[in-house]
């Protein structure tokens, strides 16, 4: 069980060692004299054993029907306390394995009781479902009582640490209004085969028990298990979840869901899955693409899936991001220009102000508009000639062209183009093309079986022409089941990338399918993070709209505080108070991040906090983070994309900082300084939504207009 885990890794070092010992000994011999084998007095389930760690500790260990699950370990006192009032059943409707804490459940109803007799006017909390609907959700009947007796969220949350993971999971999405069979939907409990009740082992091999169980099946993987970090057995699947990953297709997929619904934890287990049957083929070259927008992302997902994988299935996974793999394609096919990753290279300005001064004269258009037309037109449409541009539909665009400045526009363009191939220069764009052509001619070039895309919202249409033309076909006898598997959220677009996947050439059309339920953040942050987002249309990555309605959390926190300081020395004394709060809440200071919008900023707060003698790390671009390293974790907004912290401070989201002030003074007209601004919402919705407990939002002096009306609480700053 993976509670063990976590209880294990709790425990002294020379503990966990001898924990892990007697793990290996039950594996290869239970019936060894040394395990010291204990019946629990006063245990409600009969199965309940102990079995010696050492003098002062004990291991929790299920027996039944020949099968053993080690299932706690603690101080021996703690250890049985821990196992008295706890059952193991076979859910029926489920077919999972539960286990229930019926002393919590029984002190959760008394509270629920006590609760109703002195608030009397309050309904129940499940007073809409029937016994039948709980049961069909996966609730067992033992915990009918205690479930009835609650009114609050609150109520439900006390009783969490009792209730089956999977039964508190649904009970969560019904008391957030989902329907019976939204839930059943969302919890993935559709017709299953039968599992007869005493057939204890069938049942644990179920995808509801495996989110609480694991499986040991061989001694090699045991002795894996035991060497892995705990991160490993944080990244687990919800069943919802292994059935976007288990399956065979037949087409690419694409998954959607909000922040934190788990879609980055799929696309890693999918990667998994592929790379395992390209082992299962025997296909000794064959191998997965993980890719992303940038190389943080790359970094960090490439660290976890080391976590996540074998050594031997990470021989067959490749985690690079877009550009990069660009780069070194190309090189290796002897593409002799340089790349422009880099918005403000100064060549890349110098070609600008080389065509704006040859034909840009009395234009009447400014700068900005134009190298905003060139993004968001011609290289996102892939226009290379005139009668293109003359062609295409410029939906969204704020400042409308008739033909005549068109042609002398695209007449702009064709000297800014000229400029960069005389000096040997590429926009990403035209090398994705290059790169497009290259494969068009010999499409037998590249080892990848199938290819995963993560953060697929920040990719143009380039990016996903390129991704379509490295993938391999479905008839390509090498290919893996299903070769292209997309995950992605418009809601964290934060490039201003917008495609339309089937007119990049490919078809999700009945192979989408949305999450809903978040795993990471508390529902408090996560209500803040939607609100950022109102009034904000977004796509569904093709070519229809998205929304994030039936977005629900699965755990309640603290309201997130937002603090109005005057002055900067204001905002800082908050931010210290607020990371001792935590700080005395049981989080460690490398579970705090910052964050900044601007590295400047990001600086000043780093420097206040070393003054005021807290360490601090800053979290680096194209580097994953290391939790070895202690300290309070700094990081730009756009940084942060991918991770997580129990803790999180917005730091100077102020006007003319969020967004800043040379963005929108540089804003062309209406329509680029909309999509400018929705750009930076969703920057502060990624970056509230990496926050899991806590949230902290401060400004000093005026703040953004992005946050106006979202203070549901403040700290009174000491100036």
């Amino acid at each position: 069980m993976l509670d063990f885990m976590a209880a294990q890794s709790k425990l002294p070092r020379s503990v966990q060692s001898k924990a892990s010992k007697l793990i290996l000994q039950l594996k290869s011999d239970p019936s060894a004299h040394g395990i010291n084998w204990e019946t629990i007095e006063g245990a409600r389930d009969r199965h309940m054993k102990s079995a010696r760690v050492d003098l002062h500790h004990r291991a929790i260990v299920y027996e039944r029907g020949g099968v053993l699950v080690l299932l706690w370990v603690d101080k021996h006192d703690d250890a049985y306390r821990w196992a008295r009032n706890r059952v193991v059943e076979i859910n029926p409707t489920t077919s999972s394995v539960q286990v229930s804490d019926l002393g919590l459940i029984e002190i959760a109803q008394e509270s629920a009781n006590k609760s109703a007799i002195e608030m009397p006017a309050i309904e129940k909390l499940f007073r809409a479902y029937s016994d039948k609907d709980l049961s069909k959700v996966g609730v067992p009947e033992s915990l009918f009582p205690a479930v009835r007796a609650m009114s609050t969220d609150l109520d439900l949350e006390s009783a969490k640490s009792g209730i089956p993971a999977d039964a508190y999971d649904a009970l969560v999405c019904l008391a957030a209004g989902f329907s019976v069979e939204e839930t059943v939907e969302e919890m993935g409990l559709g017709s299953k085969p039968t599992v007869v009740a005493e057939d204890f082992a069938a049942a644990l091999k179920t995808d509801e028990s495996r989110r609480t169980f694991w499986l040991v099946e061989d001694d090699e993987e045991l002795r894996r298990m035991l060497d892995e970090p705990l991160e490993f057995w944080r990244i687990f699947l919800h069943p919802s979840q292994r059935k976007l990953v288990q399956r065979t297709w037949g087409g690419a997929v694409l998954v959607r869901g909000g922040a934190g619904t788990g879609k980055t934890v799929v696309a890693m287990h999918r990667a998994r899955w592929l790379s395992d049957a390209i082992a299962k083929r025997n296909d000794q070259n064959g191998r997965v693409l993980f890719t992303t927008f940038t190389t943080n992302l790359a970094a960090d997902v490439a660290a976890n899936l080391q976590n996540l994988c074998s050594k031997e299935q990470m021989s067959r996974i490749e985690v690079v991001n877009l550009d990069r793999w660009v780069v070194e394609f190309m090189k290796r096919n002897g593409y002799d220009k340089t790349i422009l990753y880099l918005d403000d290279d100064t060549r890349r300005e110098e070609a600008w102000e080389h065509a704006v001064g040859a034909f840009g004269q009395g234009i009447g258009l400014s700068l900005e508009f134009l190298k905003d037309e060139w993004r968001q037109v011609v290289q996102a449409n892939g226009l290379s000639e005139l009668k293109d541009y003359l062609r295409v539909q410029r939906t969204g665009r704020g400042t409308p062209l008739d033909r005549k400045t068109k042609e002398r526009v695209w007449a702009i363009f064709a000297a800014y183009r000229a400029r960069l191939d005389q000096e040997g220069l590429s926009e990403p764009e035209d090398a994705y093309r290059a790169a497009r052509e290259i494969l068009s001619t010999k499409p037998a070039l590249l080892p990848y079986r199938a290819v995963v895309v993560d953060e697929a919202q920040d990719l143009g249409a380039e990016a996903f022409k390129l991704i379509a033309a490295i993938a391999p076909k479905m008839e390509d006898a090498k290919a893996a089941p299903d070769s292209l598997f997309i995950v992605g959220d418009a809601h964290q677009r934060i490039y201003g990338r917008k495609a339309s996947m089937t007119k990049c050439g490919i078809d999700v059309r009945g192979r989408s399918r949305k999450l809903k339920v978040c795993y990471r953040t508390s529902d408090e942050i996560r209500r803040w993070a939607v609100a950022v987002m109102e009034g904000v249309s977004v796509d569904d990555l093709d070519e229809s709209s998205d929304d994030l309605r039936g977005y629900r959390s699965l755990f309640h926190g603290p309201v997130p505080e937002v603090v109005v300081a005057k002055t900067t020395a204001g905002e800082m004394n908050a931010l210290t108070d607020w990371i001792d709060d935590c700080k005395d809440d049981g989080i460690d200071e490398s579970d705090i991040c910052i964050l900044s919008r601007l590295n400047t900023g990001l600086k000043d707060v780093g420097e206040t906090l070393k003054q005021k003698g807290y360490k601090t790390v800053q979290i680096v671009p194209g580097e994953a983070d290391n939790r070895a390293k202690t300290g309070i974790r700094l990081s730009t907004m756009h940084r942060s994309k991918g991770l997580e912290f129990a803790a999180v401070a917005l730091v100077r989201v102020n006007e003319d900082i969020v967004p800043p002030k040379g963005l929108l003074t540089l804003a062309a007209d209406a329509a680029i300084r909309k999509s400018l601004l929705t750009n930076e919402k969703s920057l502060i919705h990624v970056s509230a939504t990496r926050a899991k407990r806590r949230l902290f939002v401060s400004s000093s002096g005026q703040p953004s207009e992005l946050i106006a009306g979202l203070e549901p609480a403040q700290r009174e700053p000491a100036e």
